[in-house]
């Protein structure tokens, strides 16, 4: 295995986390009975940033996740959990 192989590797595994972590999002925010109007709202993150972060669209930071973690009343390691 190369350097390429494995870098490949690692685009691969950010990107499911990055889904992954929509998909809990989304999930959480249904459950919080919250739109993604109420999220905007709340966090003043607008609310095409928070459907693309949904939809695995969009790349975002730890401190963005923990912001919206907060937001949700939820700990940030389960927006990570399969």
């Amino acid at each position: 295995m190369g350097p390429q192989s494995n870098d490949h590797q690692v685009e691969e595994h950010v990107e499911r986390m990055r889904e992954l972590f929509g998909r809990n999002l989304r999930e959480a925010r249904k459950v919080a009975r919250l739109s993604q109007r109420d999220i905007h709202t709340i966090s003043g993150y607008s609310q095409s940033f928070i459907s693309e972060i949904e939809t695995g669209k969009r790349s975002i930071s730890l401190d963005n996740m923990a912001v919206l973690a907060k937001v949700l009343n939820v700990p940030l390691w389960t927006m990570l959990k399969p």
